[in-house]
This record gives C-alpha cells, sequence and structure tokens, in this order.
C-alpha cells in the first residue's frame, strides 16, 4: 500500500510540473544599430530551451531588442516590470508550444472548434432567417470637420446620380 501511494505521489508531481516554464537574464547588451538587447535563457520542465543565438556562457539564449523609445518616459521599475511581462509572456508561449506538441489537440484546433460551435449556437438563436432579406439605400450622408478646429461643422449627401447637398452643423 506504501509504495502504491508513493508510485501515485509521484505520478502526480510529474503530471504537475509539466508546463512549468522558466527564464532567467543572462545578459543585457547594444546591439550596432543602438538596440537594447536582454538574452535570456529559458527552460521548460528544467530543460533549457534550444535557440538559434550563439550561447552565452554555455548557456542557450533568446533575445529580445528594445529602442530606448520603447521606455519612453518609464521609471527604472516599470522599465523592469514591462521586461518581466515580456518574458513571462514568452514563458508562457513555450507552455503552449509544449502543450501543441504533447496534446492530442492543438491549441488553435481547440480555439477554432469552440469558435465554430460557439458562433453556430450563436447563429441558430439569435438571427431570424436572413437569406432573401434586401437592404435599399439612396443616399449617403458624410460629417465633417472642415475646419479643423476639433467640431463637426457639415454635413454632406451624396447621392448614386451625383448629387449631393451640403448643410452647416450648428452645434
Amino acid at each position: 500500500m506504501k509504495i502504491a501511494s508513493m508510485v501515485l505521489v509521484m505520478c502526480l508531481v510529474g503530471v504537475l510540473a509539466f508546463g512549468d516554464s522558466s527564464g532567467e537574464i543572462v545578459s543585457i547588451d547594444i546591439d550596432s544599430n543602438g538596440n537594447i538587447r536582454v538574452w535570456t535563457q529559458y527552460k521548460v520542465d528544467g530543460v533549457e530551451v534550444d535557440s538559434r543565438y550563439p550561447k552565452i556562457d554555455g548557456k542557450q539564449v533568446y533575445c529580445v531588442r528594445y529602442n530606448k523609445k520603447n521606455f519612453l518616459g518609464m521609471s527604472k521599475a516599470e522599465i523592469t516590470e514591462r521586461i518581466e511581462q515580456d518574458l513571462q509572456s514568452h514563458s508562457r508561449n513555450l507552455i503552449a508550444k509544449e502543450f501543441d506538441k504533447n496534446a492530442p489537440k492543438t491549441l488553435k484546433q481547440i480555439r477554432v472548434e469552440y469558435n465554430t460551435q460557439a458562433n453556430q449556437d450563436f447563429m441558430d438563436i439569435s438571427f431570424p432567417v436572413l437569406v432573401g432579406r434586401k437592404v435599399a439605400e439612396t443616399e449617403s450622408v458624410i460629417i465633417l470637420d472642415t475646419d479643423n478646429d476639433g467640431v463637426q461643422d457639415k454635413e454632406i449627401k451624396v447621392t448614386s446620380d451625383g448629387k449631393k447637398t451640403i448643410t452647416d452643423i450648428t452645434p
């Protein structure tokens, strides 16, 4: 019984560990174009993720480039938070990528199936029969701000036969 319990706990721990992704900033530098580069090593379930970039200190790394304009008006704390959010986003993407490799259906397939069904349910419930209905319009109305003061001041009605009517709009 003890052995079975231990095996069950080990299996649960193994299942719960699936999808763990982490990133560690290995280096920060500036490239020849003046971009700030953040080099990060990622691991999924403790295994280093392969990268096309050259290794740094023996570690596979990914590079994210920033221009100082990306951080305009931000404090050091806000810049740090922004970079950490980007790293977290990439870690979540790696989890999704691992899911897609190991699951019977990819996330895209799941989304398509869900959206297809949700849209079909919406169509079945929300719309009366639309096939055969007609619409007809005799004019198009355009409202403009002709003096660029931020207030719309003219209404132009146009018809398909080339006629137009301009009316002043008073606030």
